[in-house]
């Protein structure tokens, strides 16, 4: 049977990372992810057992014994990382009762909107005196009262390839933001401190000048997005892990009441959500993402739409793609297409395939 480049990247690379990761209890809760997945990491930090084969007065040899299977360098550093970059956030997750509902938040799946749109639902939650109940945001978009344990769940998703590429735009691209916000990690390599990386002269004397180590590449796009694809699992930020990551999806989707994808039907999932839930929801995303106009009128999100946080992803992924980015970004993230259901895109693939006739 024929499989084509995509989905065999993500079926090789699924079963030699994400595939290990071990089982735990049925438990929706959010304290739980952080908890079950310290089991996997514990796993591949087991020391490794050496064992004496032969023993004599004279002569001895001892073998290594291993049964924990080998797994590429960018999944050993993710295990690393998401116990302290964020992953497991209580920002991952907003209530309300207004109708009863968890919301799962995903970074680059549309935070910033979601958050307005909670803080809407959750508005009488700060009354009378908002900045003294809700703080100077005034603003909860994690409801203060106590929430129904029958309450439904719900999520948004987002193509892989799309959101990685939408979170280089919005952390990487820009040199301002990158040093500002620092989130284009590693920071050694994307936002140095000129005492650390400092050229220096003979004698070991510092000469006073910075190594841009993103000299020449900073003004390409495609070298640039390859250059950080290629460095990025070195220090894995929150902006960049698979989504099934968060919210501990890779177990629980499957309890999700509603999920919902940021492709070219947002504007119909919206909808579809807001008539699921009711109550005050199908106003309040209506005022964040105006959907009942664009969904009526069948509009497509195509990234074009004027958006003041918006990356418009969708439209610059052949701006910054390469084939061989695609092979890197469905291997990192083939987590997401296998237990979130996600479909690889009809560019991603074609892309693939122009590569191996060398039409690109």
């Amino acid at each position: 049977i024929f499989e084509d480049e995509a989905n065999t990247i993500i079926r090789k690379s699924y079963e030699e990372t994400y595939a290990h990761i071990l089982p735990c209890e049925d438990d929706i809760r959010p304290s739980s992810g952080k908890a079950c997945m310290q089991k996997t990491i514990d796993y591949f930090n087991t020391p490794t057992i050496t064992k004496d084969l032969h023993n004599t007065a004279n002569n001895s040899s001892t073998s290594t014994i291993s049964t924990i299977p080998t797994i590429p360098w960018w999944f050993q550093t993710l295990l690393r990382d998401i116990p302290t970059n964020g992953a497991y956030g209580f920002w991952h997750h907003f209530y309300t009762t207004q109708p009863p509902l968890n919301f799962c938040t995903i970074e680059k799946c549309g935070t910033t909107e979601w958050r307005k749109a909670f803080c809407k639902l959750n508005a009488d939650d700060c009354l009378p005196n908002p900045f003294q109940l809700c703080g100077k945001k005034k603003c909860a978009w994690r409801t203060k009262k106590k929430m129904p344990d029958d309450a439904p769940f719900a999520v948004f998703l987002r193509d892989p390839l799309e959101r990685l590429l939408s979170g280089f735009l919005d952390k990487c691209h820009k040199p301002f933001v990158r040093r500002k916000q620092g989130h284009c990690e590693p920071n050694v390599v994307f936002n140095p401190d000129d005492v650390v990386v400092a050229d220096r002269g003979k004698g070991g004397k510092n000469n006073g000048k910075a190594t841009d180590l993103m000299a020449h590449l900073e003004d390409k796009d495609k070298q640039f997005f390859a250059a950080y694809l290629d460095v990025m699992p070195l220090k894995w930020n929150a902006h960049f892990i698979p989504q099934a990551i968060v919210c501990d999806l890779h177990r629980n989707i499957d309890k999700y009441d509603f999920v919902g994808n940021m492709g070219e039907n947002f504007m119909s999932d919206l909808e579809r959500m807001a008539n699921q839930f009711g109550d005050q929801l199908p106003r309040v995303l209506n005022e964040t993402f105006g959907y009942k106009t664009k969904a009526n009128l069948e509009k497509k999100n195509t990234g074009k739409e004027k958006n003041r946080h918006a990356t418009h992803a969708p439209e610059k992924v052949k701006k910054f793609y390469t084939a061989r980015t695609v092979r890197k970004g469905l291997e990192m993230l083939s987590i997401d297409y296998v237990l979130l259901g996600l479909e690889v895109p009809e560019w991603a693939r074609q892309m693939l395939k122009d590569d191996v006739s060398g039409e690109n």
